[in-house]
């Protein structure tokens, strides 16, 4: 059963769950959810490089996330 995002964090379309910032080299991708911080624990594996609360994203692999993050209804906004 599919959970609805936006219920489980109170958060509604127009509120950001991520932010991803543009680094060039690599990509920070910032909760700023309850939602987000659950789909971290999620789909990252445990051993994941972090900067502050921020999870370390390779460019490589970086669009997959996003569109596993907006296809289980959370929303990223630029940074």
């Amino acid at each position: 059963m599919k959970l609805n995002a936006y219920a489980t964090s109170g958060t509604s379309p127009t509120q950001s769950d991520f932010v991803c910032e543009n680094h060039f080299s690599l990509f920070l991708l910032r909760p700023i959810s309850p939602a987000a911080l659950a789909w971290i624990e999620e789909h990252f594996p445990p051993d994941r490089i972090t900067f502050g609360n921020a999870v370390v994203v390779e460019p490589r692999y970086v669009w997959a996330i996003l569109l596993g993050l907006q296809e289980d209804g959370l929303v990223v906004t630029r940074g």
